[in-house]
């Protein structure tokens, strides 16, 4: 950029500000301008953004930030959602992609969301009439363009619907023969050119469902063989491969596989959830609510306990909790609340970046 301040260094100072910061620097010349601009840079910027988890809470949106070293939580920082807040309940699906949201709505409408510049777009309903419709939201980096995927039922078979956000317009796709397929979470993970759910049509026929974002094809993946008859299984990213992180309630043990380029899997983490269970507590009923890879690809985990002491009060007979498993040291920490946890719902995570607003928002 010049003699005094490389281009390498630049990139490094500007990509530590804020979004709102970036806003304005970009007005100083040209040459930050198209810097800020580069997909390179956004990439940088993203990549050292922490992270942090969107959760729903009192009708609204919440962020929390589990990777600091400080794990207690004494202010949430609540989102200002552009919409009435009653469009939004406990049936609500929050998707992520390059630090934009895609909301499901309760009247079956999808927002698209970037929360800090606060632009919003609108999509319109492709046929989705129940909340049990899967919705995937990803990146297509064949056309270049951010596009959202969602399964509408028919008369002995299911239609992929693609809305693409470069033509603004819903494209029906391949079809799926199969309408009976059922799916372990609504909301598909995203990796790569590729969304991904867990499906099934019995205890013994169960898969992952794949859908390319670039061909509109879809495939059917293998889950790990130790995963029939685990009832408790979620689809993440860690170190940019697919993982399944599964829970066995009998067992009380929490396992990590990844897939690797063979679509084989291979298992990096086994624990149970007595190592970090207090003695006095194991006598609850524990069921995971939520688990998810942070950035550092640390293991979050949320879990409610459940007393059958009916003389205790209802409120005491249920306890939540939530712990980050480190990876690196195979340490547990309790994440605390200076206030009760008690109606926090964990959606997912959340980075910012730079990259979509010309490409989703116009």
């Amino acid at each position: 950029m010049s003699e005094f301040l490389p281009e390498e260094l630049a990139v490094e100072i500007l990509a530590r500000l804020s979004m709102k910061d970036l806003a304005r620097y970009r007005c100083v010349c040209k040459t930050w301008r198209d810097l800020i601009n580069h997909r390179g840079f956004a990439e940088r910027y993203r990549d050292i953004s922490p992270a942090r988890f969107v959760s729903f809470y009192d009708k609204g949106f919440y962020l929390l930030d589990m990777e600091g070293n400080n794990l207690v939580i004494k202010n949430p920082h609540k989102l200002d959602f552009p919409l009435d807040q009653a469009m939004i309940d406990e049936s609500t699906c929050v998707l992520h992609c390059h630090g934009t949201l895609c909301v499901t709505l309760n009247n079956h409408t999808l927002i698209v969301w970037n929360p800090y510049s606060n632009h919003f777009k609108i999509v319109p309903n492709p046929g989705i009439i129940l909340d049990s419709n899967i919705i995937g939201f990803g990146y297509d980096p064949v056309s270049n363009d951010y596009k959202l995927v969602t399964f509408i039922d028919q008369l002995g078979s299911s239609t992929a619907q693609v809305f693409e956000f470069r033509t603004g317009s819903w494209v029906e796709t391949v079809q799926v023969p199969y309408p009976d397929w059922h799916y372990r979470e609504r909301v598909g993970t995203f990796l790569d050119q590729y969304i991904y759910w867990i499906a099934y049509r019995s205890n013994v026929d169960r898969f992952i469902l794949c859908f390319n974002l670039s061909t509109y094809e879809y495939r059917k993946l293998a889950l790990p063989v130790y995963n029939e008859g685990v009832t408790c299984s979620w689809l993440g990213v860690t170190s940019q491969k697919l993982c399944v992180i599964e829970y066995e309630p009998c067992e009380k043990e929490i396992r990590v596989s990844v897939m690797e380029k063979t679509e084989s899997w291979n298992k990096i983490i086994s624990f149970s959830m007595l190592d970090f269970i207090y003695v006095q507590d194991r006598k609850c009923d524990y069921q995971v609510d939520f688990v998810s890879f942070t950035k550092n690809n640390d293991l979050f985990v949320t879990f409610t306990g459940y007393y059958d002491d009916f003389e205790t009060e209802a409120e005491e007979r249920e306890k939540k909790k939530m712990f980050l498993y480190r990876t690196g040291d195979k340490t547990f920490e309790q994440v605390r609340f200076c206030n009760s946890l008690a109606g926090f719902r964990f959606l997912g995570e959340y980075v910012e970046s730079l990259v979509i607003f010309d490409r989703i928002f116009i």
